[in-house]
């Protein structure tokens, strides 16, 4: 059983309030990329609380941190409702600038930014990977991030995501973010959707081109899998790489993008009683019999439906 603690207080008089009791229809969403976590409810209207955009909401289960965050929206219905959303601070991110970074790691870029936008960082793993260049104009925040993060994916093939803890903006990786939890026949699951298909983001052959300005003319490198290719046809990832980057870079590069890419996306669909630990950028190891499925996925998307203390799950292969 969850112990659920939700407080919440008022950016302007800094009055603050249990509202765990009243709180009703909660739900936590959160998302590996692009998407802000989110906490929403609903309470009867009381002339003793006042709700305010910029107000904090923040929410335990016991003694561990689930959401912290800010309130965004309020609804108010005829019937006396008021509905409640709350995003974390990754929600700034949304703001757009420009950026011009060269050297720099991806925790690097992501510690310049929040620096610049007032947000408080926690831990950022070492994401390794030093990107030569990186121009990003008129795009958010996320967008330059998730960029930073998909290169060095690329270039090493080690996956990060970036997320808030309770208040810290962390990146973290994937492979160390294993949770030590089953999911599947007879463990938690009530119900799955399993697609496995070629449709999108699968490519089993990559051309990379680079101008040569020695030359005037382009060098085009081709990394491909003929036996997927007889079966699957030909599915083309097309990509202009920085001039600057010599032969065995972009070999190295073409060979990272076959092996990430050359592969069905699997996914899956499942729903489960509440886990709070369960949240998106997570590792998951996922058991269904039935359709042979014994193995690690990746959370795309976690929603908790607080109430019922069930989940639903977006997941797909690591």
């Amino acid at each position: 059983m969850m112990d659920l603690q939700i407080m919440y207080q008022n950016n302007v008089d800094g009055s603050a309030f249990d509202v765990s009791e009243i709180a009703m229809s909660p739900k936590w969403t959160t998302k590996r990329t692009g998407s802000p976590a989110s906490f929403e409810f609903e309470v009867l209207k009381d002339q003793a609380v006042i709700w305010k955009h910029g107000g904090i909401i923040a929410v335990k289960n016991g003694n561990t941190g689930v959401f912290y965050g800010y309130v965004f929206k309020i609804t108010e219905t005829a019937n006396g409702v008021v509905r409640i959303t709350a995003y974390d601070q990754t929600r700034y991110l949304k703001n757009k600038d420009t950026y011009v970074f060269t050297g720099k790691r991806a925790d690097q870029i992501t510690a310049l930014i929040a620096a610049d936008f007032g947000l408080k960082i926690g831990t950022l793993e070492n994401t390794g990977y030093v990107i030569p260049s990186l121009v990003e104009d008129n795009k958010t925040l996320f967008d330059i991030i998730l960029k930073a993060l998909d290169l060095t994916l690329i270039n090493t093939g080690q996956m990060f995501f970036l997320w808030d803890d309770y208040g810290s903006l962390r990146i973290s990786s994937c492979a160390g973010s294993k949770l030590d939890l089953l999911v599947g026949d007879e463990s938690l699951a009530t119900d799955y959707t399993y697609t496995s298909e070629i449709d999108s983001d699968t490519y089993n052959r990559i051309k990379l081109v680079r101008d040569n300005k020695e030359t005037g003319k382009r060098d085009v490198y081709l990394f491909q899998d003929s036996n997927n290719i007889k079966f699957w046809g030909t599915l083309q990832y097309f990509e202009k790489v920085d001039e600057k980057m010599n032969a065995a870079q972009i070999t190295e590069r073409g060979n990272n993008l076959l092996t990430l890419k050359n592969r069905p996306q699997r996914t899956f669909e499942v729903k489960a009683l509440s886990d709070l630990s369960v949240r998106a950028g997570r590792v998951l190891f996922i058991s269904f019999a039935d359709i042979g499925v014994k193995q690690f996925f990746l959370i795309d998307e976690a929603s908790h439906d607080l109430g019922k203390e069930t989940m639903s799950l977006k997941l797909r292969v690591v």
